[in-house]
């Protein structure tokens, strides 16, 4: 029940750290509700865990089996509550290397200490972990908060698509080598643990820098495309304009020559013509 406890709340701290991802784009209710719904499952799955152990026993192939799959109904729970599948999966990768970097560094302090039976060693590498979770809690909030990219950055196809699989393919490809029924493997296979997701760390941060410029460029190319739609508006404004300044000017004069022509006839007593013309100006009018 001990280490079911310890691997439950460890993933359900993983499952926190993913939320994170989430934070600036769900209202704090949604928030309250995936949590509640996390911690439920948790605690159900305190007792799964102990079921299988007790079954299967405690050892490394059971003890990888729940590691490994037991992200599953957290993922659900998320993807049924926030859309956005692409960014689904980005999270889970990044939030897998995050994790998987974290147990590495808890064998590797465990294995100086020398225990013998596996389970001390599964026991003690999940109490480690809790630690270095309270450790790396700091570092964790800040870079999960700002992980995730625009949401345009994902609707670009294909590269959207690549970008979101790739952390958890390189993921993958350290999981598949240590699936196995070995509960310590090589310093070598360690290392290389850690090696990857930190080269992969520092390629990320390029590929949001990388998208920013993109972004920028696009942001740009929109103002000055709206700009010179508004320049080609004005332009035509300004014709339409001076057209009517031209038809105006016209008016006025054609106005001017009607008055003097009604004036000078009715200052000769012809009122008759007068009202003739009026007649007709009147006709151009309808």
């Amino acid at each position: 029940m001990i280490l079911s406890s310890l691997i439950a709340l460890y993933q359900l701290i993983d499952t926190y750290i993913r939320l994170l991802a989430f934070k600036k784009s769900v209202s704090e209710e949604l928030e309250r509700r995936l949590l509640l719904e996390s911690l439920i499952w948790s605690i159900a799955s305190v007792f799964l865990y102990t079921f299988l152990f007790k079954i299967f026993g405690i050892q490394a192939a059971t003890y990888k089996f729940v590691m490994m799959l037991g992200w599953l109904p957290y993922f659900l729970i998320f993807l049924r509550k926030i859309s956005g599948f692409l960014k689904h999966i980005f999270v889970l990768g990044m939030g897998a290397i995050f994790s998987l970097t974290q147990h590495t560094i808890a064998t590797t302090i465990i294995l100086k200490l020398d225990l013998k039976s596996e389970y001390d060693i599964i026991l003690m590498e999940s109490a480690v972990y809790l630690l270095l979770f309270a450790i790396f809690l700091p570092i964790a909030r800040k870079y999960f908060t700002n992980l995730l990219p625009s949401r345009e950055f994902f609707e670009l196809r294909p590269i959207g698509i690549y970008i979101a699989i790739l952390p958890l393919l390189i993921v993958s490809a350290n999981l598949f080598r240590i699936a196995d029924d070995v509960l310590v493997h090589s310093d070598v296979e360690r290392i290389s643990r850690i090696y990857l997701p930190v080269v992969f760390f520092f390629f990320y941060r390029y590929i949001l820098s990388a998208a920013k410029h993109f972004y920028d460029l696009q942001r740009l190319e929109r103002n000055k495309a709206l700009l010179e739609e508004k320049l080609e508006l004005l332009k035509e404004y300004h014709a339409l304009s001076e057209e009517n300044q031209k038809k105006i000017s016209v008016m006025r004069h054609d106005l001017r020559h009607s008055y003097n022509l009604i004036y000078a006839m009715l200052e000769n007593g012809d009122v008759e013509t007068a009202r003739e013309h009026i007649r007709k100006q009147k006709e151009c009018l309808k």
